[in-house]
């Protein structure tokens, strides 16, 4: 198979997986907020191009299902047909179906489709015809009331249009929007412009040329006209004029021409909504180029790191200052580098209302999505491998933390249960909380049920927080029947495996019969941070920046009050220490250990004992490699200019660690 085919194919699923996602964004929109023309017409939009895009690599078989949703599709936004929770469902099944004929291209792009999904696409569009017949009937005969009580007006119009050169590359072709004026009127005069089209030899195939100059007759006014070009307003130049109309009439060299009432190519800005995200413009890039860039900008911070470790041994102050400019303007690149790979979470939050809609209705819920902080950045590699924990846990919520509504109701809250999602920066992570309304967690009934496992000791005290911990064991489950979207518990233990895999922890809160709160805390990104070096007898570590709150020195007098303990008072606050020489087994001088960084990590706090305090420096991020990969107490490792290998703390477990202690 052609290698560029192949490419072609790659862009085509990246591009219309795209389309699918907003097409099913604007299905969940209608739905919560009902139709309007920006909504319906998103919906459209997507399932035309798709249609048109495959169009062009010979894919009939979604050509075919697609036309047939674009029918109904078309009905609806010209108000022919009345939008309903019936036909929501019926289109957010053909979103499903086509990402399904999608992901059978990708994997057979030659062959033909197979018997199960020619019979789903069969039925479905049984379904699709079904809705188009049983409103086209009612429909014609309100038109042809219309026409025999009073005899409608011919306007006349002539339409200038000169296509843009790129609507070929979004799924459109200029026969389907003369075909569409065919339908709404009659055309009787269409002219080419030929002059605008190239020589054989220089034509690309993907470029539009085409311009026409028409005219219609026909009873529907200038803005259903008008509207008819509106997917491709802003990439061509369009002229609609009534030629009957004489308000519109101008003079211009004492001669009476009609006056031109042009589309405006303004781009017009989309209605904000609570859990919007801002809109820009966007190249596609391969994630892989992207991570290249990182990993060489990493490569440039060590070795200009070792560039400026030698400068200040030397003490030469030229190289030093040199340096010193090279050392900002790095900085700036990784910034900016760093930025590309960070994206709204508010991206993926809105995947999960299809989730929430999906699983409510499987189990006979009423469920609310609130979605706030939506444009809370992150690194991409971070969303991509958290939104599956996300997908759990929100399923759980609605399957077996919010009630029926006839259970609500008995209890006096409202029928509807509320879920809500938030994300927001907080001591150098990103906490994502994901908060129900529901019957929250039974700290007796969990503690029976540890016991019963053999995870608790009968008679054992436990606080509330280690007893709702007891949810994240393996095979932990309360649940009296497990469904296959499963109860609280079932496969907890694999969300917080694949958080803490990220360097992440996960806390719970619950109160009965009040709700329940799961907090999600992970770092920004996993490439490169700016981190605060330290030294332990001859062992380097590195403290995340963002997690400093401050260096304190820790006199004779405080070890004295300490007598031993592992904590002092910080400014009437009790401060948890650990000492790195003497949890690690790290040989020093007594006399070092003098200095304690402290750090906070959410709303917890406690503070380091080291020898000595470096610095601030850029930090890359190393994994530790397989031999160390069970090292839980670093994140990871990085090169420092001298040399030498420094350490990265993960602050999460070392503070869980302390407290635990």
């Amino acid at each position: 198979m052609n290698l560029d085919f192949i490419d072609m194919l790659d862009g085509y699923k990246a591009e219309n997986d795209e389309l699918l996602q907003k097409m099913e964004d604007a299905l969940m929109d209608i739905q919560e907020n009902g139709m309007d023309d920006e909504n319906i017409n998103a919906v459209f939009r997507a399932a035309h191009t798709i249609k048109g895009s495959s169009g062009m690599f010979g894919i009939d078989y979604i050509v075919d299902f697609t036309h047939i949703a674009e029918n109904l599709l078309d009905k609806i936004r010209n108000h022919k047909i009345e939008i309903d929770e019936d036909i929501i469902e019926l289109l957010l099944a053909c979103k499903d179906q086509m990402q399904v004929l999608i992901d059978f291209v990708m994997s057979d792009p030659e062959g033909d489709l197979d018997d199960e999904n020619q019979s789903k696409s069969k039925s479905l569009i049984a379904e699709l015809q079904k809705h188009l017949d049983s409103n086209s009937t009612t429909q014609e005969v309100e038109e042809t009331k219309s026409i025999d009580n009073s005899e409608q007006e011919i306007n006349q119009f002539q339409i200038d249009i000169k296509f843009g050169n790129d609507i070929f590359n979004h799924g459109f072709d200029t026969y389907t929007f003369i075909n569409y004026l065919q339908e709404v009127g009659e055309i009787k005069r269409l002219t080419t412009d030929t002059d605008s089209i190239p020589s054989f030899d220089n034509i690309e195939s993907t470029t539009c040329y085409m311009s026409y100059q028409i005219e219609l007759h026909t009873t529907k006014d200038i803005d259903f006209i008008k509207n008819a070009f509106d997917f491709v307003k802003e990439s061509s130049d369009i002229s609609v004029v009534n030629l009957l109309s004489k308000d519109e009439d101008i003079k211009k060299d004492d001669k009476t021409e009609p006056k031109t009432t042009p589309i405006k190519t303004q781009v017009v800005k989309p209605k904000k909504s609570a859990s919007a995200v801002k809109q820009t413009n966007f190249i596609r890039i391969e994630a892989s180029k992207v991570d290249s860039l990182i990993n060489l900008i990493g490569e440039m911070v060590i070795a200009n790191a070792g560039v400026k470790q030698k400068a200040t041994n030397l003490k030469n102050s030229d190289m030093i200052e040199s340096v010193s400019t090279v050392t900002r303007m790095l900085e700036e690149v990784r910034e900016q580098a760093m930025s590309i790979r960070m994206v709204p979470i508010g991206d993926t939050f809105n995947k999960f209302k299809r989730i929430v809609h999906d699983t409510a209705n499987k189990v006979g819920k009423k469920v609310d999505l609130v979605i706030n902080g939506g444009d809370t950045e992150l690194d991409k590699t971070v969303t991509e491998k958290i939104a599956d924990p996300l997908v759990h846990l929100i399923r759980n919520s609605v399957d077996h933390g919010i009630e029926t509504p006839e259970v609500r109701k008995e209890l006096g809250k409202k029928e509807v249960g509320v879920l809500e999602l938030n994300a927001y920066h907080d001591a150098g992570s990103i906490a994502i909380e994901i908060i129900d309304d529901g019957k929250g967690l039974d700290t007796e009934v969990l503690l029976a049920k540890g016991i019963e496992k053999g995870l608790v000791e009968a008679g054992a005290e436990l606080t509330s927080k280690e007893i709702f911990n007891l949810i994240l064991q393996p095979g932990f489950s309360t649940a009296k029947v497990v469904t296959d979207i499963s109860g609280r518990g079932v496969g907890m233990d694999v969300v917080q495996r694949n958080i803490s895999e990220l360097h992440g922890t996960i806390e719970i809160d619950s109160e009965k019969s009040k709700g329940t709160k799961i907090t999600i805390r992970l770092p920004l990104t996993l490439a490169i941070i700016d981190g605060f070096l330290t030294k332990v007898g001859d062992i380097n570590f590195i403290i995340p920046l963002d997690m400093l709150v401050e260096c304190i020195e820790l006199s004779k007098n405080t070890k004295t009050q300490m007598k031993k303990n592992s904590y002092i008072n910080l400014r009437g606050n009790v401060l948890p220490l650990l000492n790195v020489s003497e949890y690690f087994k790290i040989p020093h001088k007594e006399s070092a250990s003098n200095n304690v960084i402290v750090i906070q990590y959410g709303s917890q706090k406690m503070g380091i004992i080291v020898d000595e305090l470096l610095g601030e420096l850029q930090t890359v991020i190393k994994p530790m490699g397989k031999l160390f990969k069970n090292l839980k107490y670093f994140s990871g490792s990085t090169i420092l200019g001298s040399g030498e290998v420094a350490l990265i703390m993960d602050m999460p477990v070392m503070l869980s660690m302390v407290e635990h202690k």
